[in-house]
């Protein structure tokens, strides 16, 4: 069940939303934004088309496994108003599967799968 409390924002600015990112305003039942990524650094830069396939890298491919709280906990909620008031919001950058919401939401499963690669340039031997 969502939160039944009104959000109200008097400003918003995002200066850069990028990729895999959600920018929601209301509420929302799920929010699951999804990022898998190849980031390949290279001393020369040259990249070929096609020249990484995900599937060769089991790290795109493991199923993700939702933890299990095994603990007993309380959770205790004070709302004094049903209003949730803020003046101005400002983002510089989002990216990587996240989420700027302003509302209520039920379900949130955020994944971001980062591969990083570095090419380097071999050193010559030296000469005596």
């Amino acid at each position: 069940m969502l939160n039944r409390r009104i959000s109200s924002v008097g400003a918003i600015k995002v200066n850069t939303v990028g990729t895999s990112t959600t920018m929601e305003i209301g509420d929302s039942k799920q929010l699951a934004p999804l990022n898998f990524t190849i980031a390949v650094q290279r001393e020369r830069a040259v990249y070929l088309q096609n020249e990484f396939d995900f599937s060769e890298y089991t790290l795109f491919s493991i199923p993700l496994v939702q933890p299990v709280v095994t603990e007993s906990f309380q959770l205790t909620r004070l709302s004094t108003t049903p209003y949730i008031v803020v003046q101005d919001v400002n983002v510089f950058i989002t990216s990587s599967s996240s989420i700027v919401h302003i509302g209520s939401s039920g379900q949130l499963n955020a994944q971001s799968r980062i591969k990083h690669i570095r090419h380097l340039l071999r050193e010559k031997p030296a000469q005596d």
